[in-house]
């Protein structure tokens, strides 16, 4: 029987690879505008409520370490290619600002925390990048979104290969991290027991 983790790492490969067919086959680009924001944001809260609901996918959450969740965020550092992407006439500006520079900024984030010393002040700036990272890919969710439905065919290059990945799988993952240690942070504050972010741990969440 696999673990949670394992599960966890199933789901995850198996998510992607979807996600990549449906780049291939551009299948976001044959949906109504209207529509690709409503499945985007789904995705993303879904797996956000999932994390939460589900026993086994939490369980595999808090076995992971926080270190590792952090480096995964490095892969933010994206955003200098939706800048690239703007230069190149393929993105267009307000999206490419927006969501580039705060996917850079969170990614710098991310690599401060990783080399963060443990204790108070790391969980403090741990409890502010959270924050900060999820309003970010929100704004890139909405300015998306926004862009499909006013300016149809803009947001093209997110449709295909390989930057279908990033709305179809890295955002709603990403941003479910976010949302988890939110949530965490809110209930230790509350004083509620089993909920307590130990982040003074290196092995486990």
């Amino acid at each position: 029987m696999k673990t949670p983790s394992q599960k966890l790492i199933w789901l995850l490969v198996l998510w992607g690879v979807a996600a990549g067919f449906a780049g291939r086959f551009n299948l976001l680009g044959h949906l109504p505008s209207r529509a690709v924001p409503v499945l985007l944001a789904s995705l993303s809260i879904g797996f956000s409520i999932a994390v939460v609901r589900i026993a086994w996918l939490r369980e595999a959450v808090r076995e992971l370490n926080v270190r590792v969740i952090l480096a995964a965020h490095l892969i933010r550092f994206a955003g200098f290619y939706f800048l690239w992407l703007y230069a190149q006439g393929k993105l267009p500006a307000e999206f490419a600002h927006r969501a580039g520079g705060g996917d850079i900024a969170a990614a710098a984030g991310a690599l401060v925390l990783l080399f963060w010393p443990e204790g108070r002040g790391f969980r403090r700036v741990f409890l502010g990048w959270n924050i900060l990272g999820a309003l970010d890919l929100f704004v890139a969710l909405g300015t998306g979104g926004w862009l499909n439905i006013v300016r149809p065919g803009s947001m093209s290059e997110l449709g295909t290969l390989p930057m279908a990945l990033v709305p179809l799988w890295l955002v709603p993952v990403l941003l479910s991290s976010h949302l988890y240690f939110l949530r965490m942070h809110l209930l230790e504050d509350r004083g509620q027991r089993g909920h307590a972010l130990p982040v003074r741990k290196t092995r486990a969440i």
